[in-house]
């Protein structure tokens, strides 16, 4: 399969209707290195994380792209970011014994929320997520149907080495077609899709994948843009962690452990700093800078 890593859009000649395919492999697999998932997990979070990397292909913004749960229950947290580069990344924290049910009951009393931090100082946008169905998948096609008013379907499949995804969405000038044959010809791209296996979008290259569904169809596709695991944690801001911290807190840490870490949650690389250090950090802020200081 050629399509390892990537996004590839797509849309039909005829009909007010656009699509993308991801792929994630080398990315999910770094990502899942990262902690001990359990494969319940492993399967909610590939999902997720295919779901953020279509939602940060789709939506145009410059910055970082988040979908987030946070509940209460056995899933407490499931955290995926993608910037418009395509830079990806997401954590799971959990509680206890996992089950589906379990999960599926933290997620529909929990919140989800879509989280977009702009790079420039431009308002963040956040919108609640509805829980709907069985998957998070159908959750965010009803937050497009409700928010967005734009008709919206995705399909998504995890194994043990990859995720990949298939979103099909009603383009927003649509509405300058007959709504009658606007909605017969959503209806049958639907119906066509539908017969999508996830084996099919597992192994089948893109152009042969789009050509089986849609033979009858003129269909462009574009393209593919590569999507790479990147954390984005940096030496700044664990100090700024350290600063936020406070130095009562740091003293006392060192006071304990004769050294200062900070570890970041997604990759697990440590920042590790001794007295002096910290001593520095306190005089000079944000501003100093450190050599080495990864481990």
């Amino acid at each position: 399969m050629k399509n390892h890593d990537t996004i590839q859009n797509f849309l039909f000649e005829a009909l007010p209707i656009r699509g993308e395919i991801v792929h994630l492999n080398a990315s999910f697999q770094k990502i899942m290195e990262q902690h001990q998932y359990p494969p319940l997990i492993r399967r909610w979070l590939g999902e997720a994380l295919v779901l953020v990397t279509l939602l940060s292909s789709l939506i145009k913004f410059t910055g970082k792209l988040a979908i987030q749960f946070q509940g209460k229950g056995n899933l407490k947290l499931l955290l995926v970011q993608c910037t418009n580069e395509l830079e990806l990344r997401g954590l799971a924290q959990w509680d206890g014994e996992l089950t589906e049910a379990n999960i599926l009951e933290s997620l529909q009393q929990g919140t989800i929320a879509i989280t977009i931090d702009p790079d420039n100082a431009r308002q963040r946008y956040q919108g609640i997520v509805a829980w709907q169905g069985q998957t998070l998948s159908e959750s965010i096609e009803g937050y497009f149907q409700t928010s967005e008013q734009l008709p919206t379907r995705i399909w998504a499949a995890v194994d043990e080495t990859s995720a990949a995804g298939f979103l099909l969405q009603r383009m927003p000038e649509a509405e300058v077609y007959r709504e009658s044959t606007l909605d017969h010809d959503w209806e049958h791209i639907n119906f066509l899709t539908a017969t999508l296996t996830p084996h099919e979008l597992m192994s089948l290259d893109n152009k042969v994948l789009l050509h089986r569904l849609y033979v009858e169809e003129d269909v462009r596709l574009f393209e593919d843009k590569p999507v790479v695991f990147k954390c984005g944690c940096s030496e700044k801001r664990s100090v700024k962690a350290i600063l936020t911290l406070g130095r009562e807190e740091a003293e006392a840490e060192l006071q304990a452990k004769q050294k200062l870490v900070v570890k970041c949650e997604f990759c697990s690389h440590e920042y590790i700093y001794d007295r002096i250090d910290v001593a520095t950090i306190f005089h000079k802020g944000d501003d100093v800078s450190f050599s080495g200081q990864i481990h």
